[in-house]
């Protein structure tokens, strides 16, 4: 069997990891954009902030694999003929294929203002975090306030740039969490250095003799070495649209990742999956979500027809000041009752949320260890067998909530 995979990050990988497990007898092709083996791009944040090296944020070599396993770097595929069952590459060139997985992930959202010519950045790739660390001397302005922009506030800050943070919302993390929780995260980065400015945006950017200046809809000029922006991503579809297969707001699969079109799957960032959380379709754009993906796509390539049980939005913080852990659904809909404990002299609180006795979100600040328990509960719809008072003051132990008591 003769198949390719689109993409060398989570998911891309973690598909071919696993084909080269139970499918040993199969010719794999890997395509990517990149000049790189894969890497792990979630820890980019950590390579920004002198923390990681390159060499330590690869995860493998072309070379580590079977013969029968080829990587092509750096080429984009540009096109699927979903009848011929070929893909035809950036440099012209066309593979034929038996089975095709779609891992390309997604790419990041660029404002109208954006430009590298006036030194503003996104960090979603390798070549983003190096253009930005040969570019940043002293100072940086970071544009959103979700746990892109603040991951990357604090890796600069661990650089030694004096930082400051651009919010069009009014407090960071809004989507998440609400404001009397969020301001716990604003303190702390606060105090570590970070400027904030939160209900603004920007309304230009100039270059000029070398000046860098960011202009904002308040009328505040920020002057600035690097601009990086990190208003979230969107999944990338072109290639399956250009290829006729069928688009929501990512690329559309079933229970199985197939797509619309015969022998092809999708996985990772760019598709839209069940969100056990809010049980409906949505893309849970994460590592750990591309991984599972990835590893139920192989084994459906393979012909173990297995369905891929959806999952939950989830993501972890940590500084050396704090450690948030959150997952699943806080807010935005209607009919859940949170429970929540905020202990100021600890620097902690605790946020459960549920439909009905199922919990599905959560929030720990500075006390993560039963988080995990928790992510696992809200996956498996499992009613918590505990007031939910007791999880939220700290009175119950992990093993007190896997027992009545």
């Amino acid at each position: 069997m003769n198949i390719v995979i689109i993409g060398s990050s989570a998911a891309g990988l973690s598909c071919l990891n696993t084909l080269c497990k139970i499918s040993p007898q199969a010719k794999i092709t890997v395509i990517s954009a990149e000049r790189y083996s894969p890497y792990s791009r979630c820890l980019l944040t950590y390579y920004l902030g002198n923390s990681m090296t390159e060499q330590e944020l690869t995860i493998s070599s072309p070379s580590d694999y079977p013969s029968d396993v080829r990587f092509i770097l750096g080429q984009k595929a540009e096109q699927i003929d979903t009848q011929r069952k070929t893909v035809r590459l950036s440099d012209g060139k066309e593979l034929g294929y038996d089975k095709l997985l779609i891992a390309v992930g997604a790419d990041a959202i660029k404002p109208k203002y954006y430009a590298e010519g006036k030194r503003t950045f996104t960090l979603r790739y390798l070549d983003d975090a190096k253009k930005i660390a040969d570019t940043t001397k002293g100072k940086a302005v970071v544009l959103g306030g979700g746990f892109v922009g603040i991951k990357t506030a604090y890796g600069l800050l661990e650089r030694n740039i004096k930082t400051d943070m651009v919010i069009t919302s009014p407090y960071p993390l809004a989507m998440v969490l609400d404001e009397a929780s969020a301001r716990y995260i604003e303190k702390d980065l606060v105090d570590m250095g970070i400027g904030i400015t939160t209900r603004d945006d920007v309304a230009d950017i100039s270059l000029h003799k070398n000046a860098l200046k960011v202009y904002l809809s308040s009328g505040r000029v920020l002057e600035s070495d690097v601009v990086v922006v990190g208003k979230g991503v969107k999944p990338s579809v072109d290639l399956a649209k250009a290829s006729g297969i069928k688009v929501n707001e990512g690329i559309s699969v079933n229970e199985y990742l197939e797509t619309s079109a015969p022998d092809i799957f999708a996985a990772g960032d760019c598709c839209e999956t069940i969100d056990l959380a809010r049980n409906k379709l949505q893309i849970i754009g994460l590592w750990p979500v591309a991984v599972e993906q990835g590893y139920f796509a192989a084994l459906n390539m393979s012909g173990n027809r297995s369905r891929y049980p959806g999952s939950i939005a989830m993501n972890s913080l940590k500084t050396k000041a704090f450690h948030l852990i959150s997952a699943g659904l806080l807010k935005g809909e209607p009919g859940l009752t949170v429970y929540e404990k905020h202990i100021p002299s600890r620097k902690q609180f605790r946020k459960i949320a549920f439909r009905g006795d199922v919990p599905v979100g959560m929030a720990f600040y500075n006390c993560p260890e039963e988080a995990g328990l928790f992510v696992n509960l809200i996956k498996k719809a499992m009613p918590l067998i505990v007031k939910p008072e007791k999880v939220v003051n700290g009175d119950v132990s992990i093993s007190d909530i896997l027992k009545p008591l």
